[in-house]
Order: C-alpha cells, then sequence, then structure tokens
C-alpha cells in the first residue's frame, strides 16, 4: 500500500549528530583534514580590546569566509543564508544545528578593521602555502605567472571623464573606503607606473581601470595576477593590481573606423 508521511503528532526529543549528516566524500571534509587555524587568536588578540562584551569567533569568521571561496558565494549576505541552511557547511564552521549565523556586517567590520590592520588573510594563504610546500606539493623549479580579469564593482553611466577627475579635489567629499582607494594610486600597481590618464574613472572606485582587454565593451576592472608552481598547480602568491590593457580614446576611435 501507498505510504503518507504522517504530521498528526510532533516529535517531542530529537537525536541528531551533526557529523552523520555530513558525507564522508564531500569537499568540506578534506580540507578541515588538514586545515590549521590554531593559531589564529594569538595573532589576532592585539587587534581586540580586553574589555567589553566577547566578539564572534574569528576563526568562524575565516571559516566561513573560506566556504565562500570554495564553494563561490559571491556575497557576505549569500554566504551567512547559505550557512545557515547546509549542514555540511555547519559542521566545517564547527557551528551546531542551533548555533546562530553571525551578521553580514559583521564581516564588512572586520574586513575593514582587525582583519585588515593584522593582514590575517596574507598570514593564512602563507601558512597554507607552507604546509603545501611540507607536503612535497611545490617543485620549486618551474613556475607560471598568469592573470585573471576581475569585474569591478563600479557602473560606467556614474563614471567621469578622466579629463575631468581631479583626484585632490574629489578625494574631499569621498567615503573612508574610497579615500583608501586613491591612497593605493601612489603604488605602481595601481597607476603609478604610467602616465596615460583613463578615459574614464569611477568616483566609487578609482582605483578599477577602465580596460578593453577582452576585446569587447570596455569595463571598470581589476587584474588578479598568480605564481603558480608548475609541479601540481599550487598558487605559490598572488596580488591585485589595475588591469594590465587601458581603454583609450585613440584605441577606441581606430575600432570604430
Amino acid at each position: 500500500m501507498m505510504g503518507r508521511l504522517s504530521h498528526h503528532q510532533e516529535q517531542f526529543f530529537y537525536s541528531f549528530r551533526l557529523d552523520e549528516a555530513v558525507s564522508d566524500d564531500h569537499p568540506v571534509r578534506e580540507i578541515a583534514a588538514v586545515l590549521d587555524l590554531s593559531w589564529v587568536h594569538s595573532e589576532l588578540a592585539p587587534y581586540y580590546s580586553r574589555l567589553g562584551r566577547p566578539s564572534i569567533d574569528p576563526v568562524l569568521m575565516i571559516r566561513m569566509l573560506i566556504v565562500g571561496y570554495v564553494f563561490a558565494i559571491r556575497s557576505e549576505r549569500a554566504l551567512c543564508r547559505d550557512v545557515r541552511v547546509n549542514l555540511a557547511y555547519r559542521w566545517f564552521c564547527g557551528l551546531s544545528i542551533e548555533d546562530k549565523i553571525p551578521d553580514h556586517s559583521a564581516f564588512s567590520r572586520a574586513r575593514n578593521e582587525r582583519f585588515r590592520n593584522s593582514e590575517i588573510f596574507r598570514s593564512v594563504f602563507e601558512r597554507v602555502v607552507g604546509a603545501c610546500i611540507g607536503a612535497g606539493l611545490v617543485g620549486g623549479e618551474g613556475f607560471a605567472v598568469d592573470a585573471s580579469l576581475i569585474v569591478a564593482d563600479a557602473n560606467k553611466q556614474r563614471s567621469t571623464p578622466g579629463s575631468q577627475w581631479n583626484r585632490q579635489l574629489d578625494a574631499q567629499a569621498v567615503s573612508r573606503a574610497t579615500k583608501d582607494y586613491l591612497a593605493t594610486l601612489d603604488d605602481a600597481a595601481f597607476g603609478a607606473a604610467s602616465d596615460v590618464r583613463p578615459k574614464f574613472v569611477s568616483p566609487s572606485d578609482p582605483a578599477a581601470q577602465w580596460t578593453g582587454a577582452m576585446r569587447g565593451p570596455a569595463f571598470f576592472a581589476y587584474s588578479d595576477n598568480y605564481l603558480i608552481d608548475v609541479k601540481f598547480g599550487i598558487i605559490m602568491d598572488v596580488e591585485a593590481s589595475r588591469a594590465i590593457r587601458q581603454a583609450e580614446v585613440g584605441a577606441a576611435n581606430r575600432r570604430r573606423a
């Protein structure tokens, strides 16, 4: 006979183990087996006050961010939503089925304050590379350099023509985050290496480069540059910069011709 799910009476007691809900071949198990974040609390201790209410555990936040990077969850709001409902993500982050998920705004504050000042993400990256070297995954003999174009969150319709943009005047009216971007323009990787004035500048993200590198319509972008050991494809270093190829007025005119 055909069975039907009964909802006549709610179960009073539940017996549930989160570990049993995560399959043995799930990627989070492989990552958890080699990931060591036991050093994080001591390294971040100088950036936390000794008084006040306890903060969100920074190890939890870093584990959640690792989930976001590995599984291509593109926003912190979406990351918090997915960790809330995904049992494997909860298990990897050390959360029980009843633990609350940090609010997405906590990540923004941590990125702009403690995580940024301590360079904790660089420390995580370098320790992972060190673990790869210790495991014999790095040959150290052959390397390759590659770059990926990252589209910036900048609107062309709200941009300023390069000829009209005054860095000194604009810096007085922008947000703190934009002032930080403006400060990077003194670095060779973000504009100081070239005297060429960009065709357009985004007031909200002036370090983004107006580029035609994709041989199509130009857009604002960054370049993510990787140094790769060719033995097993381990990324040894990474640095963001402006997109290499600028979209200039002359080049645009030549394409129209």
